[in-house]
């Protein structure tokens, strides 16, 4: 049987805009109660990305979607806590927990300070198995629950000036296999969305406009860009598989043809 969505609770992280905000619609438009995260707030806007969580939390309201709100840095043990502690208090448990938060300092690997590689290790593995263990175990009391995680084409590449984004990545994909391997069987399945070609996020654009197609592409052109709103889909499709569809990683193609969107 498929996993209803419908009356679940659901956690997003980095959901202030891009496909973490459009995993949040699609989720709350099937019915889900959502708890979204992230750093940006009214007081402390981005420098140059529209969104916030009020407005996040406003646009969800206006459809009729429960939601509330954590402001929450992921690089930080204690904002990471503030995140489970919140929803525990709010709704007793997750059902659904996004890991779409995701942080990157690209350059030589010599010269990206090992601060940064600390920090992008806190927020694409420390910091989603720190809400796994705060998460987790409620879903395997109740026999049901999911757990997605965002990835990246680059954990398979190795490319020049990608290194911190690329391990941390790989990291992500190794970390759910073990998850998998550990806990899946139980009612709670452990899947990776792997973005593995351009998709059009506010931050993108934001390349494309400031810094032209070509490196904003990479060289590739527009042929095969996705929209955060299928992106999106794509998870919703993974979120809603049977409990014994758990341990894998897919890309977009491989979705089309597995019968996804």
């Amino acid at each position: 049987m498929s996993f209803s969505v419908a009356g679940s609770v659901a956690v997003v992280t980095g959901a202030t805009r891009g496909i973490g905000r459009q995993i949040a619609f699609r989720l709350g438009r099937a019915g889900a109660r959502l708890v979204v995260v992230g750093r940006t707030g009214t007081e402390n806007p981005d420098a140059v990305l529209p969104g916030s969580l009020p407005e996040v939390v406003a646009a969800l309201d206006d459809e009729g979607i429960e939601a509330r709100s954590v402001q929450a840095n992921l690089t930080s043990p204690d904002d990471t806590a503030r995140i489970v502690d919140q929803t525990l208090e709010w709704y007793g448990g997750c059902d659904i927990l996004v890991n779409n938060a995701g942080y990157t300092s690209n350059g030589p690997i010599i010269e990206v300070p090992w601060s940064r590689w600390e920090r992008a290790f806190r927020v694409q593995v420390v910091g989603p198995l720190q809400l796994c263990q705060g998460f987790v175990p409620g879903m395997l009391e109740r026999g049901s629950g999911r757990v997605l995680s965002v990835s990246s084409g680059s954990a398979t590449a190795i490319s020049p000036n990608l290194a911190l984004y690329s391990t941390s990545k790989r990291a992500m994909e190794r970390w759910n296999a073990s998850m998998h391997l550990e806990l899946g069987g139980r009612g709670v399945a452990f899947n990776v969305l792997r973005v593995d070609t351009i998709v059009s996020t506010e931050g993108w654009w934001h390349v494309y406009n400031t810094e032209g197609a070509e490196i904003a592409t990479g060289g590739a052109g527009l042929e095969t860009l996705k929209t955060p709103e299928y992106t999106a889909e794509c998870a919703d499709w993974m979120i809603r598989r049977p409990d014994h569809w758990s341990g894998h990683v897919v890309g977009f193609d491989d979705i089309t043809a597995l019968g996804g969107p």
